[in-house]
């Protein structure tokens, strides 16, 4: 068995599919019980929030951003390639690389803000600098991205079960502290304030729509359907629930103690713990880094081989990637100040509002327009039969955009609707529905050609002739 994962960008062939779909669910717990996610649910209380009314909120928003988020899981199985390079099937060869530059600025974002949260956990468990400890937390999970797919899901195991029992122990020693029960009676209901929070936790699940398919794309490609967007979803929203819930109660009962250092307080907390309380910080945090120096790589090699007509990338240039990866994140990860709350806010925002019509319109060609029929062999030609550009899908999503600014509300720019709302973010929501709806709508003869029976679509085969999809071999190996 290799150490090192052979593939990258290129189509999974049948006879190298394995594993079980409830492997997702620990991956995706283990990615959302991050120390991140603590951060994005203390934002609630931030916000005008009651600690109190906060949880349903955070419930909420997880719920229907890890909806939608999951149904990309069952893409993987299905299609065999990595989720960002699905999109020249609604952009074109060329065109898809306008949500690849945008899921790369996701990637390196959210790996940067987790390198300088696990540098503080590294930095207090070993008394060395923050600095130092996020080189050291680059190196690891530059080491992870680089062994691949098979490693990345037997690690999540790990930092899922450490994660859920320490988040646990946490969430038991704040809800006993005497003065909890005061600070969650503190402040009423604030509905503009609770449909902000509701739109927060959306986003974090959203912003995971670039990673998911990169993670089911090895499962058999007869896995149900049902069970991979299930196990997806389970993890997902669970996790992050788990997670935001802890970092909105600590921060209603730490204020500027844990503004001031998450890290450091969440340690405190735990007590006689402490040191496992770190060591579950690193893991579930270096399994996030790990994701996004994993998709990173797989979206730039996706630009650069769209632009240079090459089909596949070796072990070597995989490695180059995925340190170029980690060393940009880890620049700006060094250079990152003191206000890093409400910067992670407004990247957030940011995020949701460019990334939801890309997930929109992805969604909808997959389900409702090709109603999962692809012919993957064509994703790696540029003058195939999806085209270099598809000027419908720009429109779609150019349109889905757009129609949000009236509706943001952000530190940057709060548009009038927003304003008439008291600040209410639904801006998200519109684009979603907008983009989606107009796809469809400009898709129509698209749809009439899937609608017609037609043979197996073809997948490109790396050592022979090219193999039809229905083929598929099953194995006994799991994850």
């Amino acid at each position: 068995m290799a150490t090192v994962e052979r593939r990258s960008i290129d189509f999974i062939p049948p006879e190298e599919r394995y594993g079980k779909p409830r492997s997702l669910a620990f991956v995706w717990f283990a990615a959302n019980t991050s120390i991140t996610a603590v951060v994005t649910g203390a934002l609630f209380v931030i916000l005008g929030n009651s600690a109190l009314w906060s949880i349903p909120a955070i419930i909420l928003g997880n719920a229907v951003g890890g909806f939608f988020t999951a149904l990309h899981s069952a893409q993987g199985p299905k299609l065999g390639v990595p989720q960002m390079i699905q999109s020249r099937a609604q952009f074109g060869y060329f065109g898809a690389i306008l949500p690849l530059v945008l899921a790369l600025m996701i990637y390196i974002g959210f790996y940067a803000t987790g390198l300088v949260l696990g540098g503080q956990a590294i930095g207090t468990l070993f008394h060395v600098s923050p600095q130092f400890g996020a080189m050291i937390f680059a190196l690891m999970s530059t080491a992870l991205a680089i062994v691949g797919y098979r490693y990345i899901h037997r690690f999540s195991h790990i930092a899922a079960v450490l994660s859920a029992v320490v988040f646990i122990i946490l969430l038991v020693r704040i809800i006993g502290d005497g003065n909890i029960g005061a600070v969650v009676e503190t402040h009423a209901f604030d509905g503009a304030a609770f449909v902000l929070g509701v739109s927060l936790s959306a986003s974090w699940q959203l912003t995971f729509g670039p990673y998911i398919a990169d993670y089911s794309r090895y499962l058999p490609e007869n896995t149900p359907k049902r069970a991979t967007i299930g196990w997806t979803f389970l993890g997902s929203v669970l996790g992050g629930s788990l997670a935001m819930t802890l970092g909105a109660l600590a921060a209603a009962l730490g204020g500027k103690a844990f503004g001031n250092d998450q890290v450091g307080y969440l340690a405190g907390l735990g007590g006689a713990i402490w040191p496992l309380v770190l060591l579950a910080v690193i893991l579930g945090k270096l399994t996030g880094n790990t994701l996004s120096s994993y998709g990173g790589y797989m979206s730039l090699a996706t630009i650069i081989t769209s632009l240079i007509g090459q089909d596949r990338v070796g072990p070597r240039q995989r490695t180059v990637y995925v340190v170029a990866i980690s060393a940009v994140s880890l620049a700006i990860a060094l250079a990152a100040t003191s206000n890093f709350l409400s910067n992670f806010t407004n990247f957030l925002l940011f995020l949701l509002y460019f990334m939801t019509p890309w997930s929109a319109i992805n969604l909808v060609d997959y389900y409702w327009v090709r109603r999962e029929r692809y012919n993957i062999a064509q994703l790696f030609l540029r003058d195939g039969e999806y085209g270099r550009f598809n000027k419908g899908a720009f429109l779609a999503y150019a349109v889905g955009v757009l129609i949000q600014i009236p509706f943001m509300n952000s530190s940057l720019y709060v548009g009038p609707i927003a304003d008439l709302l008291g600040g209410a973010e639904i801006a998200w929501l519109i684009g979603l529905v907008t983009a989606g709806a107009l796809y469809y709508a400009m898709s129509r003869s698209v749809r009439n050609s899937a609608a017609v029976p037609t043979p197996a679509p073809v997948h490109p085969h790396p050592h022979g002739p090219a193999v039809p999809a229905a083929v598929t071999i099953n194995t006994e190996e799991s994850l």
